[in-house]
């Protein structure tokens, strides 16, 4: 499976600033972090632009690198639930649900609630998930 081209992705849609590409090396040193790989097309992503933010709403929609490392870390996900832990968060809705994919790897793009402590699928791939957040 081929990865998206982010650049002509994002750039497709108005009222998001994307911000400077993650280096290779940066991506690397997070996922030792995080104790797991991202999946490619989150990498890819993070290739592309070091988060995306929405200028209408004044938040990062996906979250840049640090942020989601400093709020994946072990000494913040260990105060959540076992089913959020099972999670990496990449970006929230603006209302504090972050945005999620599975850490093992398998399939899909989650919308976890801190309230109801669970996860409802949004989307198969992140690509479903931008293509859906953005449209009109």
């Amino acid at each position: 499976m081929t990865e998206p081209d982010w650049q002509v992705l994002l750039a497709r849609i108005d009222g998001f600033e994307l911000q400077k590409p993650v280096a290779p090396d940066e991506l690397t040193r997070a996922e030792a972090s995080l104790g797991t790989a991202l999946p490619a097309a989150l990498r890819a992503l993070y290739l592309a632009t070091d988060g995306v933010y929405d200028k209408l709403g004044q938040w990062f929609v996906i979250w840049p690198l640090a942020d989601l490392v400093e709020r994946n870390s072990n000494r913040r996900i260990l105060k959540e639930s076992a089913p959020r832990r099972r999670l990496i968060g990449f970006g929230d809705d603006g209302t504090g649900h972050p945005f999620c994919v599975p850490r093992d790897g398998r399939i899909g793009v989650f919308l976890w609630s801190p309230i109801l402590q669970e996860a409802d699928r949004l989307a198969h791939t992140i690509e479903e998930f931008w293509a859906g957040w953005t449209a009109p």
